[in-house]
């Protein structure tokens, strides 16, 4: 009887409690610049060495998967938590049709966190290239 009373009073209120906390895998912001740049600059060299070595589509959109995955994954700076699952859908978009991200624009964040990340990218060692952030923002 007591241990019925201590779960019901204690156990089970804490489980709830836990359970209405939400996903532990799901980025909520307030990662760095820098890992966020990582992550990006990573998938964006994956893909374009993908471009050169694959020989399929296939191939191709294997690499996209992963790239997904990895943003999935990454904490994102709290700015950028909505744009990362713009990203997110906009490469999503590409499996179908792999080579598509070379034709179509990726989507970009505000001018003034643009300005920001593209600032970090030569402190980052994964974005030997100038990314899509590195674009001269719209005025």
């Amino acid at each position: 009887m007591r241990i019925r009373i201590f779960l019901g009073t204690v156990v089970l209120p804490l489980a709830f409690a836990l359970a209405a906390c939400g996903d532990d895998d799901a980025p909520e912001g307030g990662g760095t610049d820098e890992d966020y740049l990582r992550a990006i600059c990573t998938g964006s060299q994956d893909f374009s060495s993908a471009l050169m070595t694959k020989t399929t589509p296939d191939e191709i959109a294997d690499v996209i998967r992963d790239f997904i995955e990895t943003m999935k994954d990454t904490n994102p700076p709290a700015d950028l938590v909505e744009y990362n699952d713009e990203f997110i859908e906009y490469l999503e978009d590409a499996v179908n049709e792999p080579t598509s991200l070379l034709t179509r624009k990726p989507p970009l964040p505000d001018d003034d966190v643009q300005r920001r990340i593209a600032s970090k990218e030569p402190s980052v060692p994964e974005c030997k290239d100038p990314t899509f952030f590195s674009k001269t923002p719209t005025p």
